[in-house]
């Protein structure tokens, strides 16, 4: 549980970070005056003021936000209200987000998402650079992953164990020892391993696998690996993050048109994928984070109100029409998309929990 915590926190942290820094650095360069810049929600654990902005870290890790002055302009008479007095003189100094140019704008918002893509594309190229470009599966019976939650897992097999035999008899590469354990679905097996130097017995039951008739124990094995240079990693990094962006689109499309049932994993789901990843090794840690960075971007960018493509939405209506939508009808459709957001949030967390529950 704490490794689950420890490492979801991590994870999800590294990508809201990401995200809030580009609207961030945008919302700087530009001129806009930025209050706060916080990671996390809720009250505040710690703070720092720094010049005109607050860096913030607070109390749940499920979000963050880069709080800009004057993203919709407001009408106060009250000037005795601190955040009325930090308005106008941004206003008058044309600080406010809504005083930049539409495509000022553009940039500010479209850069979170931009970031999340460019930090997967990162991730997948430090992946090529430091393990290696996988090539193909070792012949060998020398296990390269143990599965999280499987019988060979809870038997005590590790990885980098060689199997030598199964129920006594001896297997000399991959495909015999998945024969072997295949034709034994819920039946007790001896495994017999060679690890550092001695050779150790487990019983393993191998679960049923119903789609194909088989059994399996949670085991992969070795993927032989070869080592990039830097501008190659760059290239696949690259080259798998469209990849990973085309497979999740074609997912979504798929889920919306009825041809793939619908599956979506909320923030308890994602906790545990991100904690049996970190059971395994930090490469499927890092695997899965630039995947949910991908999917972060993508979602962000999805035309809805209250996230980042429903505000590019409304900018691209004011480029065509040559004049904004007025503020409040704007901030009202936004506020509505937050609630149905939160409300689809608490769907899928109570999905979650029954689910792992």
């Amino acid at each position: 549980m704490l490794t689950t915590v420890v490492s979801f926190v991590v994870v999800i942290s590294i990508l809201i970070f990401v995200h809030e820094f580009g609207h961030f650095i945008v919302a700087k360069k530009t001129g806009v005056l930025v209050e706060e810049f916080a990671i996390g929600m809720g009250p505040k654990l710690v703070g720092k003021q720094k010049g005109e902005t607050l860096y913030s870290i607070r109390l749940f890790p499920l979000g963050g936000y880069c709080k800009m002055t004057g993203e919709f302009p407001i009408d106060e008479e009250e000037d005795e209200i601190e955040d009325v007095k930090q308005y106008r003189q941004a206003y008058r100094n044309e600080r406010c987000l809504f005083q930049k140019s539409v495509f000022e704008r553009m940039a500010v918002i479209f850069t979170g998402p931009l970031m999340n893509f460019l930090l997967a594309v990162v991730v997948f190229s430090l992946i090529f650079s430091v393990f290696g470009v996988p090539v193909s599966g070792s012949s060998s019976t020398v296990i390269g992953t143990v599965l999280p939650d499987k019988p060979a897992k809870e038997a005590g097999l590790q990885a980098q164990d060689k199997i030598v035999a199964v129920n006594d008899q001896q297997v000399n590469n991959w495909e015999e020892l998945a024969a072997l354990i295949n034709k034994n679905p819920n039946q007790e097996i001896k495994v017999t391993v060679k690890r550092n130097g001695d050779f150790k017995s487990f019983q393993v039951t191998p679960e049923l696998d119903s789609e194909r008739d088989i059994g399996l124990i949670g085991i992969m094995p070795q993927l032989v690996r070869e080592q990039a240079g830097i501008f190659k990693s760059i290239k696949l990094g690259v080259q798998q993050t469209l990849a990973v962006t085309v497979g999740i689109i074609s997912g979504v499309w798929q889920m919306i048109t009825g041809q793939m049932s619908s599956s979506v994993a909320g923030p308890v789901k994602i906790a545990q994928l991100v904690g049996d990843a970190a059971q395994v090794s930090i490469l499927k840690v890092l695997n899965l984070m630039a995947i949910l960075s991908v999917n972060l971007g993508i979602l962000n960018l999805l035309p809805f109100p209250a996230l980042d493509g429903g505000r590019l939405v409304f900018l691209g209506i004011e480029v065509v029409r040559g004049k904004a939508v007025d503020p409040e009808k704007e901030g009202f459709v936004h506020f509505i998309g937050l609630v149905l957001l939160l409300i689809l949030m608490a769907i899928i967390v109570y999905r979650d929990i029954v689910d792992i529950f």
